[in-house]
């Protein structure tokens, strides 16, 4: 069993920020669970071109809303 907390893995190299997104990787391959898991965020009013050549991707999308 994996046990990593979401703030282990912001405070490690399993996050990556680009000009665009930010992700977290939960799972890796490395992790040898047969998946990977990302908690990933892409950011307003931007655009970001993605290929997943080697797997599919599943998404759970929110909105997140700011108000000033």
């Amino acid at each position: 069993m994996i046990v990593r907390t979401l703030k282990d893995a912001e405070n490690s190299d399993r996050r990556v920020v680009t000009e665009t997104w930010e992700s977290t990787r939960m799972l890796l391959k490395d992790d040898n669970m047969g998946f990977s898991f990302h908690i990933t965020t892409i950011y307003a009013n931007t655009e970001t071109h993605i290929w997943y050549q080697n797997h599919l991707e599943s998404e759970n999308r929110t909105r997140h809303f700011i108000y000033s």
